[in-house]
């Protein structure tokens, strides 16, 4: 039985009608804005018919194995005119935790942030300005590190080799109308969570254009010293993504990159079109086309394409299983084969599970 006092029916019938009859009544507060708690499990297998590790891929990097990719859950507190300070953590755990934080450069600095993709203070000014500092993923590109978040379940070689994943520092973002965002950045580097190199911040500019609920268009331009060496050039990337859905059913998506760091350049473009079936089915093509040919950015050294096949299937509510089959081809032979011989292409298959959850606390 508990023991807190409870006051029997008749009296509190009494007490509601004096408070009633003659006592203001308490206005009440409003209720603090609640947490969003998110979270997946991403699990793939994976199969390389040159019966190999497959070269050019970002996360799906195991051959003839079960594999689990990634395991996140998030929380975040977002901001409004009632609520004006918010905050976001995203947690990883499994093989895609350990690459995306595998260029970071501080000394076991691998081990201390792998398992915070995102951790970042947010603060409403006015309406129409938000401020972000802490750790966020990066603006560019058309894809992005969960895999149940883009078109397809493989990602690009432009969103592995040729842009960043995540940066720390100080994002501002100015909503001029529901039609133009505009944001800068102040950021320590690419996918470097402790160091300023020469003491020069990267900077970086971005615009999302949504003309109209059929298209949205996105640019950035980032900027900023990337190798510790007194007198290294500065690293510049252009990037752009252009999305039209012309119907409820079709979708259509072009992305673009350019980098240059002194002699070095690197390119390519991406375009994709998913045709969603029915609710619980949609088929989605990709391809792909590179020039790492200045200076071998991309660890390539030379022109590459791809091509990827998915067919996305929503099994339940929350659990999504998507077959996929790709082809990486190369100019001149990059991808090993069993036997230690060489080929310009690479054939693979995918079958990739992803179970989400979410709630509010």
């Amino acid at each position: 039985m508990s023991h807190v006092h409870r006051l029997s029916r008749p009296l509190v019938m009494i007490a509601l009608t004096s408070a009633l009859a003659g006592v203001p009544a308490l206005a009440q507060e409003p209720e603090p804005p609640g947490i969003e708690v998110s979270g997946f499990v991403d699990t793939y297998y994976g199969y390389n018919f040159n019966k190999v590790d497959p070269l050019l891929r970002t996360f799906d990097v195991q051959h003839n194995a079960f594999s689990l990719s990634l395991a996140e859950v998030a929380f975040e507190k977002g901001v409004s005119t009632d609520s004006r300070v918010g905050f976001r953590i995203d947690l990883d755990f499994g093989k895609t935790a350990d690459l995306v934080a595998a260029f970071e450069p501080e000394e076991n600095g691998t081990e201390i942030y792998k398992h915070v993709q995102q951790a970042y203070v947010s603060l409403l000014v006015g309406e129409k300005v938000q401020f972000d500092m802490g750790k966020f993923v990066t603006p560019i590109g058309a894809e992005v590190i969960e895999s149940q978040d883009n078109w397809n379940y493989t990602r690009s070689v432009l969103f592995g080799y040729a842009i960043p994943f995540y940066h720390t520092g100080v994002r501002a973002s100015f909503t001029a109308s529901d039609k133009l965002t505009l944001t800068g950045f102040l950021l320590n580097g690419w996918n470097n969570s402790s160091e300023i190199y020469e003491g020069e911040p990267c900077l970086a500019i971005a615009a999302a254009v949504t003309p109209s609920d059929k298209i949205a268009w996105v640019a950035n331009f980032m900027s900023g010293l990337e190798v510790p060496e007194e007198g290294a050039p500065r690293r510049n990337i252009f990037d752009t993504t252009l999305t039209f859905s012309p119907s409820a059913r079709l979708s259509l998506m072009a992305n673009f990159d350019y980098g240059k760091e002194g002699d070095v350049e690197w390119w390519g473009l991406a375009g994709y079109a998913k045709l969603q079936a029915n609710d619980k089915w949609a088929l989605v093509g990709r391809y792909e086309y590179l020039d790492d040919t200045k200076g071998g950015f991309m660890t390539i050294g030379q022109k590459a394409q791809t091509f990827t096949v998915t067919s996305d299937h929503v099994v339940a509510d929350a659990l999504k299983v998507r077959f996929e089959y790709r082809v990486d081809l190369t100019d001149d032979p990059y991808f090993p084969k069993d036997d230690g011989s060489l080929k310009d292409s690479q054939s693979t298959l995918t079958v990739g599970v992803v179970y989400g959850f979410g709630g509010k606390i």
